[in-house]
């Protein structure tokens, strides 16, 4: 170690971050001293599974989606290289980065991402940076898997991209219902029932 370096745990920096830089958004409010302190907690290996999990899970519904979506736009058409690059790059700094946050349950921060509008989320820097880098990882590594099983049905292709090439899920993460990010997923995060719009804190990480 340099002279003059401290190590600190990474979940202080976080918090300390959080405690100076949070910002209410334009239909967010601050988080609280509890939420504060129930943050995601990187260095508990449980905690990153479940968090890169569902990271993954997010980039893959979001690549299907834009594939699916260039499929239909051009039709019988042949699909150049070039259109399948300009579609991929734009998923992990579009969709991926500004559309998801990591999930509440009982007004608590999870260890889960999510896009779901009835489900309340906390959103930020740290978050979008999180799952916009896991996404061009698997994008970068991954990308011959990613085309070659974009055909599939959406949660097939979540577990064969997630699950079997990039291993970042297991049988059991990849069958968590409570996540929210794939559609057609079953949960109530916040055990009402409602189908009201969630609040969302806006969070600067």
């Amino acid at each position: 170690m340099k002279a003059g370096y401290v190590v600190v745990p990474l979940r202080l920096v976080l918090l300390l971050i959080v405690l100076v830089g949070v910002v209410a958004g334009p239909e967010g409010v601050d988080l609280t001293e509890e939420q504060h302190l129930n943050l995601p907690d990187f260095s508990d290996p449980e905690v990153a599974k479940r968090l890169k999990c569902s990271a993954c899970r997010a980039s893959a519904v979001e690549m299907h989606e834009a594939l699916a979506g260039l499929r239909k736009k051009r039709g019988k058409a042949k699909i150049k290289e070039y259109e399948y690059t300009e579609v991929m790059d734009a998923v992990c700094d579009g969709p991926v980065r500004t559309g998801y946050g990591i999930q509440l349950k009982n007004n608590l921060p999870t260890n889960k991402f999510s896009k779901d509008d009835l489900i309340s989320r906390a959103k930020g820097n740290w978050g979008s940076r999180y799952l916009s880098g896991i996404c061009g990882d698997i994008y970068r590594d991954h990308e011959d898997d990613l085309m070659e099983h974009q055909r599939e049905p959406l949660l097939d292709y979540v577990g064969l991209i997630c699950k079997d090439a990039v291993k970042l899920c297991d049988a059991q993460t990849l069958e968590d219902k409570a996540l929210g990010d794939e559609r057609g997923f079953e949960y109530d995060s916040n055990g009402t029932g409602g189908q009201a719009p969630a609040l969302n804190v806006e969070v600067e990480l």
